[in-house]
This record gives structure tokens, C-alpha cells and sequence, in this order.
């Protein structure tokens, strides 16, 4: 039998506004027979009043994925049905049911609403933004003209400046009534902060957090809800609550208000009535508003207050009295740009697990500190027992001291994930708090007594990702570790992708170039990655610089000009990856300009010679060799040796005064080897995604730019013996990685790279850049045993020794807490070193892509890896695949299941290759079973 399954419109189940006129529609097959191929399909596409307005026809393809709609223009905020139906080569066909999907707004004239806002509240008399970027561009301006200032790195230049008022939250309202129930109702809504709507009572779902971390100046998101259950005939109610958020919170070093000081709302219902009819209800001045409510202040960063005397009811209850409330201020028409507005198509913010604390703890220093066991980003749930007007406060950190005392490097700062609650003095009691998240495994109570474990839930929240991949073995520590690696992406994909969810919250982009397929392996991630490279694109500045944070975390004010190589190279490698991994050819397409100015922008960076105004200033747009120059002097215009570049951040042997890891020091360091490594890779990689969209031309340049500094880089940074003049672990391992010298030469390198690992007791000395490929280097050069033990020696640095110190999610740094006890300042839930994980999928497991998007497929399992077994399951866009693998007394047993509609080879213990139909298989060494 066959059955079509998984049937998606834009990857979403059935979204409720899609914003372009070409939807994708994807499906995945099942089926009861052997090497199933689907050989055509059909999409028929309806209006909600049954018009045909697309029919595919009977296409004999086997695309399964992205079939892009090619019907009439479709209406704003209409419904629309589709069907699918399939045939495959035993003769079979399938009919799936009646899917739908609906539109957001086309044009910025569909929005009807206004921008509503309440009467300011104090702030500061000038912004401190303005003031610290002026500080640092003094600086720069003054190193730019030979001069020594004193230098100041962010953190010294925030020191100095005030801070903006905790506000409390805006609560706006509105009383509205309805003839009849609606048979439809849908409200578009997004906010200057993120927002909480409730209806009639009820709070609707899905609304954590919203709009997200987004570029408010440059693309506001707006999500759409159902509400259609929620309202009634007569007097309805409808409130939201909006808090500073990213829009005037502190984030990350800032002190407030970055994108404006007061908030705001948009919000346009549409109501389908039962007689046909359509009408709208929007945001205007027949709202009202108030700032008394109990949520006191609340800030991302900071936490949440609440005063539960304070709580006067539900404001989206009917029967609520809001006689205090005021007006609210209609903002004019043109103070905002409606250009920008965007719906979201990206999964909500949810609480996908709520753990129970695991015990309460009394310190050394006699503190009471709650621990739930794991790590993670999210907030608590707390039954409360204590006396009217007690204030009780919640300090969340994510290790202990050697000692044993409750630690948080950010105490007593803007980012000191601090909740407090002021109880009411009630019975069943609960604080809770909504428009904040911390990064914590503990928290530290103060005030109340009595505190049992059964008091506490935390809840763990990240976008609504689907989980598709999953990875275990014989060996529990490397369960444990694909454990921390994955709880470090569901902590760091909250809205976008973020370093950690402490002290920063910032979208780094280099953390995803190294971590993007892991996450891939782990995750359905199309529409949140798409969704974040449109912020990429919007964020690229007109040097074609993909900048370093996205957004862009404004007040990080040295970062605001410029990119740095293996950070902006997310502008190719992650497009890249969502074509190979899941067939998004879109993915390329809509990139490919900014790629091409990330290009561009680099090829410039390096054509800048010492001496030079940094960035390309006062530079022709043609970059060519001079012929009066010597071959020495020429290659320098392809090698990175200006600028400021992060390298392999965080090389393990490279330490602060403190004894710790020490970012800036690696980057200055290793910068020349790695980014020019890098840049000979961004080539490469534009050259292929060049010839992949029909432009042999570009491919040819790109391709013979990437070979031009492969030259420079073996002329200038190479030894003659086969060595490189600066010996670092990961100047090797990128140098074989990207192909940097020749077949003769990439010998040495490999045997020198073994050798310098084993000098090293087997631990990895590598940074951001080049722990992705440290394992797979060995591998393809011979060291497959080398890279094994690398994996699983449980010295400092290595991932082994992180599991046996009790991590339950990655750490920023490889020696985050040191064999004498003594703990770092960073963060302890950090994905980037996780991109391991890729590994463990690809040459543990041994699921690997040998096509596009899966259609065709490699299992090659790590028999001569000194495990007794290894399983998991992948869910590729063409549907499940699974392995286990299992040595036994007489062979070895491997079994699994190859999705419909793609193509498989299984590499037996031998070596030998066995072609795999659809369906399941079992195989005792070569025999099939």
C-alpha cells in the first residue's frame, strides 16, 4: 500500500500565513512493497469556496520536496485548500486528504491597523548607545591615524555609562462586540517588545517571546493567530501585555532602549462571518491602557518582578474593571516604516520539557540552592508559601564552585538572572515568571523557608524544531555527550540561533558555520534558518561585511563595521548545507548576491597590504596584481594580514592571565593561517554554488581566485620541509582540510598534525574554526585509530573529559572548570564545540548523504571503531532512515530502513559496497537476511 505522509505547504503542517506567492509543497512517501520509486504526482489547488486556481497536471518526476506552486495570484489573508495525489512503479497511486494553508499580507496597504503606543515613562535624558559608539570611534580613529589612545573594549566603555529604568510591562486592551460567532477568526499581531495575548480569559498559544530577537529598524516579524475558539457572540475582550524584550531591554553589555523607548502594538483581526461577510477589528485609539499591573519590571537579561499584591485580575475578562485605564496614543502613519513588517514563518517558542528540581541543596556558605539536574535556557514554575509583602528572589547560575557555593560570573549586573517575587500571602500560590529566560542548571533562593524539591519545575524552552535525528552506542559517555550537544542547540535555538543563553543571547554567526550540520542531523531547521538569513541579509552592510552578531547587537560597538572571516562565511556555508542536506536549491538562490559581497568584501580584506586603511577604505574597486611587484609582495595581496579576524578562537593552549582560555590571544595568533585558509574556502565553496545555478563564468573566477591564494598561502606561510612557519593544531587541520598545499606536501602536514596530537597526550588543541574537522582529517589521511582516541581521551581539553566533569550541555570553553576545580567565567551551554555531534552521525552511525537532499544514500558504519554497537535514525526529506549496527560472536549484524523514492549502498565489514532497495533490511556480514 502506498500512503503519502508528512504533507507540508513552506514546511509547516498547515500555516496560517505564508507571505509568498510561490509556496513550496513537500511529502514524503510509505510504502508496504521493496523499492518503491515514485514515478508522478499532482497538486491541485482550491480557493476556500472550491475554485480551482492550480492543477500541476499528471508530472512524472520523483521530486518529493519544494514543488514550487505555479497557479493564479493569491489573494492577503485568504484560506486555500490542496491535494496531492501520486503514483509509484508497482502500478500504485495515493490520494492525500484536503490540506490547507493561508496568506499573510502582500502589500503594506492590506494593513489597516495603527501602531498604538502608551504615554512614555522616564528614561535617561540621552540614550547611552550614541555616547559608546562615539567613545570607540574616537579610538579607531585615532589608531587609524598612527596614534596609541587607550584602547577600550566594549565591556570598558559600557563601565562607564548609566543604565535606563526598569519598566514594568504595558497592558492594552479592548472590549469589542460580535453579532454572531464567527465561523473564522484570525488575529495578525507583532509588537516594539515581545507580547502575551489573551482573549476572553484565555491565553492563546504560542505567543512566548513574540516577535523574537529581530532587526527592529530593518525587519519586524508579525505572527498570525487562531482565536477563532476563543471568541463568542455579544461582548468579547482581548488584552496584551507587552515587555521591554529585545526592542528596550538590556541586552547582552547594553543599557537599554537600543531600538526605542517606548513600546508598542500592531494588531489587525479578521473575522469570516457566518453569512459570508468579512470585517476587521484593529489596533486604534479605542484601545486603552495601563502600566499597573503586577509584573513590576522585566527584562531578558536582568529577570522578571513580580508584586502578586498587585494582581487585579484578567484585563481580556468582560467583566474586568478598567476604569483607570487611559487612552491609548495612535502613532502617526509615517513614524514607523510599514515596509519592513514580515510575517514569521519560522516555529513558535515552546516549553518542550519541564523538569522536576532533583533536590535542594545547603551549601557550604549555608545558601539554599535548587538543582534540576540539567542545564538548560528557560525560566521556573514555583509554588509559593510565604507571608503577605515577603520578597523572595531567584538567582539562577549554571555550575557550582569547587567548593560547592552557588556561582555566577554576572551577579550583580545588567545580566544578573535575578526573578523576584513579592507573595500575595495566599494559598496555592504560583510564580511563574513569562517575558524573560536564563541559562541555568541552579538556582539560589533567598527568602521564604521550608523550600521542598516538589515546589520547583523548571521549563526547558526552544523553537518548535521537529527533532528528525537521534544517536546512541555502547559507550554511555558518548551517549552523554550527544546528550550535552543536544540540550546546547535546544538552548541556543530560541527564535534564532544564539551562542548562550546567559550572558549574550547574541546570534554569532561563526558558532553556526561550525555547528550548522550537527544541527541539521538533529533538527528540522528550514524555515528557522531561512528566517535567520533573511536577518543576515538585512543586516549586511554596504561593504558587503556579513557582521559577526544578527542581529546585530548594537551596542557590541567595535563589531559594527566589519565581518570577520568564518563568521560571515555563514553567507555561504549555511545555504550550502540546507541545498545538500535537504535539497533547498531556494536556499542558494536568494543568497547568492549577498554571497557574492561577502566574497567580494573578503577579496578585499586581503588585498589590503600592513600599512593600509583597514576595511578597504580609499581602495580601487579593482583588485589586480601589480606588475612592478615582486612575486613576494604580490602574494600579499592574497593573504589575510590586516584587519582583525577571530581565527581559531579559543585555542586551549593559548591562556589569559587567569590560566583560562583566551579568545582575542587565539585570534591574533592564528588569524593569518586560519583566515586565509578560510578564504581560499569561501571561494571554493562560491565557485560550486556558482556552477550548481548555471553561472559557469563566475565558477571559473571563483575557482581560480581559490587557487591563486592556495599559492600565496604555500609560498608565504610554508616551511620547504613540508611544515608551516607558525605550528598549530589548527593551522594543520584547516591547511588539509581546505586543500592549502599540494598531494605531496598534504602527507607531511597529515603526519606532522598525528604527531603534534600524540605529543599532546592525544587532546585537541583547536579552536572554533577548526575543531569541526579535526576528527574527519584524521580519518581521511589514515589516523582513523588517531582520531578515535582523540574522541574519547578523557584529559583537558577533550569532549570525554567535559562528560566526566559533569556537563549536561557543551561549555564554551574546553577548560571551562580546570582539573584543580577552578571554574571560568564563561558560558556552560555553548553548541559550537557540540559540532562534533556531525561526526558521530556521519562516522559512528554512518548515515552520510552521497546525493542531494538523500536521494541518495551512504551507510557506512564505524565497524573498527571499539564500540559493541551503535543505532539511530535520521528523518531525511524523503522519510526515516535507520541503522544498527551490532558486533556478535560470529559477525556482524546490521539492520535498518531505507526511506521510499531514494536509492542506498551499505559498506560491508569487508569493505565491500551492497545496493539497498526501500524498506527494511538485516544483514549478517554479507549475507542478507
Amino acid at each position: 500500500m502506498l500512503r503519502i505522509t508528512e504533507i507540508t505547504c513552506e514546511h509547516q503542517a498547515s500555516p496560517l500565513a505564508i507571505a509568498t506567492q510561490h509556496p513550496r509543497f513537500s511529502w514524503i512517501l510509505e510504502s508496504d512493497e521493496k523499492d518503491t520509486v515514485q514515478t508522478a504526482y499532482r497538486i491541485q489547488v482550491r480557493t476556500s469556496e472550491n475554485q480551482l486556481i492550480w492543477d500541476s497536471g499528471h508530472v512524472e518526476r520523483r521530486h518529493t520536496y519544494d514543488i514550487v506552486y505555479e497557479g493564479t495570484v493569491l489573494k492577503s489573508a485568504e484560506r486555500y485548500t490542496y491535494q496531492i495525489q501520486v503514483w509509484d512503479d508497482h502500478g500504485n497511486t495515493a490520494t492525500s486528504g484536503i490540506h490547507r494553508f493561508e496568506t499573510a499580507y502582500f502589500q503594506t496597504s492590506d494593513w489597516k491597523a495603527c501602531w498604538i503606543e502608551p504615554d512614555p515613562l522616564p528614561q535617561l535624558p540621552e540614550n547611552p548607545l550614541p555616547k559608546a559608539q562615539e567613545i570607540w570611534n574616537a579610538c579607531l580613529m585615532a589608531m587609524m591615524r598612527g596614534e596609541q589612545p587607550r584602547y577600550y573594549m566594549d565591556g570598558d566603555i559600557w563601565d562607564t555609562l548609566p543604565t535606563e529604568p526598569y519598566d514594568p510591562p504595558v497592558r492594552f486592551r479592548r472590549i469589542f462586540d460580535l453579532e454572531e460567532k464567527p465561523e473564522y477568526a484570525k488575529i495578525f499581531l507583532t509588537a516594539h517588545g515581545i507580547y502575551s495575548l489573551s482573549v476572553n480569559g484565555q491565553k492563546v498559544p504560542g505567543t512566548l517571546l513574540m516577535p523574537g530577537f529581530t532587526t527592529y529598524d530593518r525587519r519586524l516579524k508579525y505572527q498570525a493567530y487562531d482565536i477563532t475558539d476563543f471568541l463568542k457572540t455579544g461582548t468579547n475582550a482581548l488584552s496584551v501585555t507587552v515587555a521591554d524584550g529585545w526592542y528596550k531591554g538590556k541586552i547582552a553589555l547594553g543599557k537599554g532602549c537600543e531600538y526605542g523607548e517606548v513600546p508598542g502594538l500592531l494588531m489587525q483581526m479578521e473575522v469570516w462571518n457566518p453569512d459570508g461577510t468579512r470585517t476587521q477589528l484593529c489596533s486604534d485609539e479605542a484601545f486603552t491602557y495601563s502600566y499597573d499591573g503586577p509584573i513590576r519590571y522585566a527584562d531578558l537579561f536582568l529577570g522578571e518582578c513580580v508584586d502578586a499584591r498587585k494582581d487585579d485580575g484578567d484585563p481580556s475578562e468582560v467583566s474586568y474593571r478598567a476604569e483607570d485605564w487611559k487612552p491609548v496614543i495612535a502613532a502617526p502613519g509615517d513614524r514607523y516604516n510599514s515596509e519592513i513588517l514580515t510575517v514569521q514563518n519560522a516555529p513558535e517558542i515552546e516549553v518542550y520539557a519541564e523538569i522536576p528540581a532533583k533536590e535542594i541543596l545547603t551549601t557550604p556558605k549555608g545558601e539554599t540552592v535548587v538543582d534540576f539536574g540539567q542545564n538548560m535556557a528557560g525560566t521556573i514554575r514555583v509554588e509559593i508559601s510565604a507571608k503577605e509583602g515577603e520578597e523572595i528572589c531567584f538567582e539562577h547560575g549554571e555550575t557550582l564552585d569547587r567548593d560547592g557555593n552557588f556561582t555566577y560570573a554576572f551577579t550583580n549586573t545588567t545580566r544578573a538572572q535575578k526573578d523576584v517575587c513579592i507573595s500575595v500571602g495566599r494559598e496555592n500560590e504560583v510564580f511563574e515568571p513569562e517575558f524573560t529566560y536564563h541559562g541555568f542548571r541552579y538556582v539560589k533562593v533567598t527568602g521564604g523557608e521550608n523550600w521542598k524539591p516538589e515546589q520547583f519545575t523548571a521549563k526547558a524552552i526552544s523553537s518548535a524544531n521537529p527533532v528528525i535525528g537521534s544517536f546512541q552506542c555502547s559507550d554511555e559517555k558518548l551517549n552523554q555527550l550527544q546528550h550535552n550537544i543536544y540540550w546546547s542547540q535546544r538552548s541556543n535555538t530560541i527564535g534564532t540561533p544564539t551562542d548562550c543563553p546567559t550572558r549574550e543571547k547574541a546570534g554569532w554567526t561563526g558558532d553556526v558555520v561550525v555547528y550548522g550540520a550537527t544541527a541539521l542531523y538533529n533538527q528540522e531547521m528550514t524555515t528557522f534558518f531561512e528566517d535567520w538569513l533573511e536577518s543576515i541579509k538585512k543586516e549586511q552592510n554596504e561593504a558587503g561585511h556579513v557582521l559577526n552578531t544578527v542581529p546585530l547587537i548594537k551596542n557590541y560597538v567595535q563589531q559594527t563595521m566589519a565581518g570577520s572571516l568564518g563568521w560571515g562565511d555563514v553567507i555561504l556555508t549555511l545555504p550550502m548545507q540546507l541545498y545538500h542536506l535537504n535539497g533547498n536549491k531556494k536556499a542558494l538562490e536568494e543568497n547568492y548576491d549577498a554571497m557574492e559581497k561577502w566574497m567580494k568584501a573578503m577579496q578585499k580584506a586581503a588585498y589590503e597590504v600592513p600599512g593600509q586603511l583597514p576595511f578597504g577604505m580609499g581602495m580601487s574597486e579593482e583588485l589586480e596584481e601589480k606588475e612592478t611587484e615582486d612575486r613576494h609582495k604580490q602574494n600579499q595581496h592574497y593573504l589575510i594580514n590586516t584587519g582583525f579576524h577571530f581565527g581559531d578562537w579559543l585555542v586551549p593552549s593559548v591562556k589569559n592571565e587567569a590560566g583560562f582560555s583566551d579568545g582575542p590571544a587565539s585570534s591574533f595568533l592564528t588569524m593569518n593561517v586560519v583566515d586565509t585558509a578560510l578564504l581560499a574556502a569561501d571561494a571554493d565553496l562560491l565557485s560550486e554554488i556558482s556552477e550548481i545555478l548555471g553561472k559557469p563564468e563566475k565558477a571559473e573566477e571563483y575557482k581560480n581566485y581559490a587557487g591563486r591564494v592556495r599559492e600565496a598561502f604555500q609560498e608565504e606561510l610554508c616551511e620547504t620541509d613540508g611544515t608551516l612557519k607558525q605550528e598549530m593544531q589548527g593551522n594543520y587541520i584547516l591547511a588539509l582540510k581546505h586543500h592549502m598545499v599540494s598531494k605531496e606536501m598534504e602527507e607531511k602536514f597529515a603526519e606532522r598534525l598525528a604527531k603534534m596530537i600524540m605529543e599532546n597526550e592525544n587532546k585537541p588543541d583547536t579552536g572554533f574554526m577548526s575543531v569541526a574537522h579535526i576528527l574527519d582529517v584524521l580519518c581521511d589521511h589514515g589516523y582513523r585509530e588517531l582520531a578515535w582516541n582523540v574522541l574519547m581521551q578523557n584529559g583537558c581539553p577533550g569532549w570525554i573529559y567535559e562528560v566526566e566533569h559533569g556537563a549536561t550541555t557543551m561549555w564554551e570553553n574546553w577548560d571551562a572548570i580546570r582539573p584543580d576545580g577552578q571554574v571560568d567565567g564563561c558560558s556552560f551551554n555553548h553548541y559550537a564545540f557540540g559540532c562534533v555531534g556531525d561526526f558521530l552521525y556521519r562516522r559512528v552511525l554512518g548515515i552520510q548523504n552521497a546525493g542531494i537532499g538523500y536521494d541518495k544514500i551512504r551507510l557506512e558504519p564505524g565497524y573498527d571503531f571499539p564500540l559493541e554497537w551503535a543505532e539511530g535514525t535520521y528523518h531525511c526529506p524523503h522519510g526515516e532512515i535507520t541503522i544498527r549496527w551490532k558486533k556478535e560472536k560470529d559477525g556482524i549484524r546490521v539492520s535498518g530502513n531505507v526511506p521510499v523514492n531514494t536509492e542506498a549502498v551499505l559498506v560491508l565489514p569487508d569493505g565491500n559496497e551492497k545496493k539497498l532497495r526501500s524498506g527494511k533490511f538485516e544483514i549478517k556480514d554479507k549475507s542478507e537476511i
